[in-house]
């Protein structure tokens, strides 16, 4: 279950950057809720999948719901780092 709910997640958060480039009142409401129900999703999914783990249920499919959520922060961290030590160059 925690797959499912983060590949949601992370769903949600590529539809909520892809929404519009100029976003209107209607569209900033829409890409908010997408945005804050993503990170509620990804939360869940971490949580559900320490659930699975502490109640040792078999399979590994406990491990790529909190993998995932993990992946996506880390591809975060790296965009940050980029932008910080690279800046903002033009191609």
């Amino acid at each position: 279950m925690s797959t499912i709910i983060s590949l949601v997640g992370a769903l949600m958060l590529i539809i909520s950057y892809s929404v519009s480039t100029n976003p209107t009142s209607t569209e900033v409401t829409i890409i908010k809720t997408l945005f804050f129900s993503a990170l509620g999703s990804l939360i869940i999914s971490i949580i559900l999948g320490f659930i699975g783990i502490l109640t040792g249920e078999s399979g590994f499919l406990k491990f790529t719901g909190i993998l995932l959520v993990f992946l996506i922060v880390a591809g975060l961290i790296v965009v940050f780092f980029t932008m910080t030590f690279l800046g903002f160059r033009e191609a």
